[in-house]
């Protein structure tokens, strides 16, 4: 009976999908917790505009957002950046019209209360200035 059910929880863990903002197929930072979202708008079932705010533990803003990078193109977006360093870090998507912008910052007193803000926007709707992943 042990056997059985170790293998079945190896089977439901190897088999769960990234986290994702509100269930959608946007990326969410692995381990970090939603606390905020403000003006969430959806379109035929997709996220189309939002800002959301998770805080949890940030080590390295560089190397995290390096993750969503590299599930972000295996789900089909295209990526720029990341951009930063382990205490700063950016990082913008697209895909189907929408324009997903991340930054991530980590407390540098209590690594346990990093901070990543997703905004989530159309793409004609998005400034193109301003963000320093949109300049690069």
């Amino acid at each position: 009976m042990k056997r059985t059910l170790g293998a079945i929880t190896v089977l439901v863990a190897s088999c769960s999908a990234p986290p994702t903002l509100m269930d959608s197929d946007i990326p969410q930072f692995p381990g970090l917790l939603g606390v905020q979202s403000i003006g969430v708008e959806r379109q035929d079932g997709r996220l189309m505009r939002g800002t959301f705010v998770s805080r949890g533990k940030v080590t390295d803003a560089l190397a995290q957002s390096q993750a969503i990078a590299g599930t972000a193109e295996a789900n089909g977006w295209s990526v720029r950046g990341p951009d930063g360093n382990r205490n700063d870090a950016r990082i913008e998507l697209t895909k189907d019209r929408r324009i997903v912008r991340y930054e991530v910052r980590a407390d540098r007193v209590d690594p346990n209360m990093g901070q990543a803000i997703v905004t989530v926007a159309p793409l004609d709707a998005a400034p193109t200035t301003g963000s320093p992943a949109a300049t690069k």
